[in-house]
């Protein structure tokens, strides 16, 4: 990887550290420092994301700073039209890219389910539609602990996005 790519990949992956840490909302926050930085996407595929943090809607499922990795690249690289996914060259290299990253993901923590990494960095996974869980991930170091993730699920998301031939347009 090139300097001026290891670079990316750090600012990239601060970003999405400050914003998690700052704003919250771990797919929302890895997407939108990939796009500010890379130049991906816009506004509406930025609010798309938001459901998607704490694991789909709060629910502890696929880890929401791993979707906004998987977002990004869907931008970067997906089709651009309805076509048979079959012969969609886009539909592939998102694919193939995406699977990527979440091996890559999966080999950093470990699993890409939330609560499983909540388990694995607090030693329990919390119930995010309940003020006092919410609460006690908050006492837990949740806006500690859950920004490093978002960190490295960008940075991840970056260096596959890099690797694979992506070079950032000058507006987005």
């Amino acid at each position: 990887m090139s300097e001026s790519h290891a670079n990316l990949v750090t600012k990239i992956g601060e970003a999405a550290y400050e914003y998690e840490r700052t704003y919250h909302g771990c797919s929302q926050c890895v997407l939108r420092a990939l796009q500010d930085h890379l130049k991906l996407g816009n506004r509406e595929s930025y609010k798309a994301a938001t459901a998607l943090a704490g694991g789909i809607a709060r629910m502890g499922e696929t880890c929401g700073a791993l979707m906004g990795g998987i977002m990004a690249i869907s931008l970067a690289f997906g089709r651009e039209e309805l076509e048979d996914s079959s012969t969609s060259p886009g539909y592939t290299k998102a694919m193939e890219l995406s699977m990527e990253l979440c091996r890559r993901f999966q080999e950093a923590f470990g699993t890409t389910q939330c609560r499983e990494i909540h388990k694995a960095l607090f030693g329990r996974s919390f119930n995010f539609w309940d003020l006092e869980e919410r609460k006690a991930f908050v006492k837990a170091g949740g806006y500690e602990k859950c920004p490093e993730v978002a960190r490295r699920a960008a940075e991840l998301a970056t260096e596959v996005i890099l690797s694979a031939g992506y070079e950032p347009r000058s507006e987005v």
